[in-house]
């Protein structure tokens, strides 16, 4: 009787370590998928950094060419490298509604989320200004 009473309370104790140790993993578990996400969203905001950019080039290397009289079409190409930059937009605000989704869901499970305002999603409004902004001076 007094071995079965020790039995189970190392049994008990070895229940309560398990449950422990697999509370920790199921955390490191959420930490990996919200880290994963914002590296999906860094790819996708480098991304669109760079369209963004070609986008530009491409819009004024039209003017650079029409001053020097070899391409008298600049309209073309301001439509042309706007299009790269609405392209990033559009996969820029995509890749924000994922990732906040994304820590909505995890947050939904009794994980705590993200910070109020991560520094991705605002780096990610920045760039999408930058990007409107673009359009705009393309075309001045």
């Amino acid at each position: 009787m007094v071995g079965d009473e020790t039995d189970r309370s190392v049994s008990d104790e070895l229940a309560q370590k398990r449950t422990a140790m697999a509370s920790q993993r199921t955390r490191w578990a959420a930490d990996r998928t919200l880290w994963a996400a914002d590296r999906t969203f860094i790819a996708w905001l480098r991304t669109a950094i760079s369209m963004i950019g070609f986008g530009f080039a491409i819009g004024k290397a039209g003017d650079a060419l029409a001053a020097g009289g070899i391409y008298a079409d600049t309209y073309s190409l301001q439509i042309f490298g706007s299009a790269f930059i609405a392209l990033a937009i559009l996969g820029l605000t995509g890749a924000l509604i994922q990732e906040i989704r994304i820590a909505r869901r995890l947050a939904g499970q009794g994980y705590p989320g993200m910070d109020a305002t991560p520094l991705g999603t605002v780096m990610g409004l920045l760039v999408m200004i930058v990007g409107i902004l673009g359009v705009v001076f393309i075309f001045v």
